[in-house]
């Protein structure tokens, strides 16, 4: 049987996407486990006029909610808007029942903020990249 690897720097079509989920799910149901249900959240901060000031998305996959990305524009920081963006995407986890929400942040980024809101170190990888820290943060809901 001939293969060969193809590297690319572009995402995966929809069709391969399918393909790939459609693995994770059937090697899930050989082992019993839990069903392979990624599940894509956006909760957007609007202006007045509807221009974007500021995002958060978000994966939940099996019983715990992924902090994908967390943005406010500049001129907006400072107002409370990254923790009622944050304070959402929580009260989702709540009622729908999740145990937990975790993220990745970096050590020039927002650490001192999410452990503000309750959250958790579970790792710390030095030198991602050279000089800083990539800190693995989660809070538990249970």
């Amino acid at each position: 049987m001939g293969v060969e690897i193809l590297f690319s720097q572009q995402p995966l079509s929809e069709s391969e996407q399918r393909t790939v989920i459609a693995g994770f799910e059937q090697h899930s149901q050989m082992h019993d486990a839990p069903s392979y249900e990624l599940h894509p959240l956006i909760w957007r901060l609007t202006t007045a006029s509807y221009e974007l000031a500021g995002v958060l998305t978000a994966k939940t996959l099996w019983d715990w909610m992924y902090i994908d990305e967390l943005w406010v524009d500049e001129k907006m920081r400072g107002n409370g808007y990254g923790q009622a963006l944050m304070q959402q995407a929580e009260t989702y986890a709540v009622e729908h029942h999740l145990s937990g929400l975790w993220l990745w942040t970096q050590s020039w980024q927002a650490e001192q903020f999410y452990l503000e809101l309750g959250y958790q170190e579970f790792c710390r990888f030095a030198d991602f990249p050279k000089g800083y820290e990539r800190i693995g943060l989660r809070k538990s809901l249970d």
